[in-house]
């Protein structure tokens, strides 16, 4: 057949002719195929960090490109918040162009008309705040008052100007001290601030000289709002109601709307605890020089404050007290003249200088009633002409003797005293709860 076969020693090898094309068994192919198609999955998963799902079906969408993907991982974009203080001279224009804002935004700012704020009025003293983020402003705050917060909203379209109610927090509770050597010794033993009492004294200042009167063992009740922002103390709210005792005999006092409108303080029965002053104490032509912080002193011609009212008048015009109370200074000197200074609470007094005489009987520890004649109007002292200095003080500072308000004596009638013994009856019960270190009553959001 031309094709000799030949068998070996060796069983199932087959021998070729060297002229021949040597061809693989089949089952040898099957078995090459085999192991090849083995090595192949070997290699494809072995490899470490070789995951089918990253592998991109085509590999012609594959680029150099870097794309940032947002994970959730990366931290939070945090504002930062940098505080300042307004130092005298200071300006809308000057702080907000040292920012970085533009003349056109910041004359669009000061230019705005919201909600009666004068966004340009600044206060020295007072702090704003600036919030930037990445290095770039995005808001300017100032409060122009203890309730509002202006906000200036800077983006790329012009500013956004905001005004908003700052967020107190409001506690009500009640508490109660007793007395060891003063009304101040008692309020800071239950660790309250020393405003509270002069709050008491001057709601009581009526009926109790807080500097004579006191005595060991008085005890006080007070149910009282304390304001708080971010959880910090800030003031004292409206004292709602009190209770004083001082030697054996109970005062008390609510916090009520009276007939006229105004909020004041009343007693168990309706009746106001505030008395008169009188508008003026004499009968006047003119006012001849006010309150104020300067002015040019018409003796010495210098600037100066003038803490009080000037009452031109002619000599001899009598002089009258405004309220009730007991003379505590009478002298003459070189600057104010003949001058008698009256304490009439705890709270206020009131200073009469320039006068031309003493009325009769007027000395160091005389008490007097509401519109007594206490002296005449002269021009002793430093003074050009006949005229009356008038001072009011109220916790042994000057105020303007025409911003004091004292609201008339009234009592409650009709409607408006069955709602005051609504709301009496209630506080009452509440002041009764309070324990030696207080009580909290409840909270409320304003």
């Amino acid at each position: 057949m031309g094709r000799d076969l030949r068998r070996s020693g060796r069983r199932g090898v087959r021998v070729v002719n060297s002229g021949e094309r040597r061809r693989t068994p089949v089952r040898i192919r099957y078995l090459l195929l085999l192991f090849a198609s083995l090595a192949l999955m070997w290699v494809s998963t072995s490899e470490p960090g070789t995951d089918k799902s990253d592998l991109p079906e085509n590999r012609s969408e594959i680029t150099d490109e870097m794309v940032p993907v947002k994970s959730s991982l990366d931290p939070p974009i945090v504002p930062e918040i940098r505080v300042g203080r307004i130092k005298r001279g200071d300006t809308l224009y000057g702080i907000l162009s040292e920012l970085g804002i533009d003349d056109v935004s910041i004359m669009n700012v000061a230019t705005a008309d919201v909600e009666d704020v004068n966004l340009s009025r600044l206060v020295a003293g007072k702090t704003y705040k600036v919030i930037t983020v990445d290095d770039q402003i995005v808001e300017y705050q100032y409060e122009p008052d203890d309730t509002r917060v202006v906000s200036i909203m800077f983006g790329d379209s012009e500013p956004d100007v905001r005004v908003s109610s700052i967020p107190y927090e409001i506690e009500t509770l009640s508490l109660s001290g007793t007395i060891e050597d003063s009304l101040f010794g008692a309020v800071e033993k239950i660790r309250e601030k020393p405003s509270l009492a002069l709050d008491l004294s001057e709601i009581f200042a009526w009926q109790i000289d807080f500097f004579r009167d006191l005595r060991k063992g008085d005890t006080f009740t007070v149910l009282l709002e304390k304001v708080y922002r971010d959880g910090k103390f800030v003031k004292y709210g409206d004292i709602l109601a009190a209770k004083f005792i001082n030697a054996g005999k109970e005062y008390s006092a609510f916090l009520f709307s009276g007939s006229d409108g105004g909020r004041d303080y009343f007693d168990r029965e309706g009746g106001s605890l505030r008395k008169q002053f009188l508008k003026a104490p004499l009968r006047f032509r003119r006012i001849s020089s006010g309150y104020t912080g300067r002015r040019l002193h018409p003796v010495t011609g210098r600037i100066v404050a003038h803490r009080g009212i000037d009452y031109a008048a002619s000599a001899r015009t009598p002089v009258r007290s405004i309220g009730d109370g007991k003379i505590v200074l009478k002298k003459k000197d070189s600057v104010n003249g003949r001058i008698l200074k009256v304490r009439h609470n705890s709270v206020y007094s009131s200073a009469y200088a320039h006068m031309r005489a003493f009325a009769s009987g007027i000395k160091v520890g005389t008490r007097v009633r509401q519109g007594q004649i206490i002296g005449y109007v002269g021009k002793s002292g430093r003074t050009t002409g006949p005229h009356l200095h008038f001072a009011m003080y109220r916790n042994g500072r000057y105020v303007n003797p025409g911003s004091v308000k004292v609201p008339r004596a009234s009592t409650l009638a009709g409607e408006k005293m069955e709602t005051f013994r609504f709301i009496r009856d209630d506080r009452d019960a509440l002041l009764k709860k309070a324990g030696t270190h207080g009580m909290v009553l409840g909270e409320a959001g304003r």
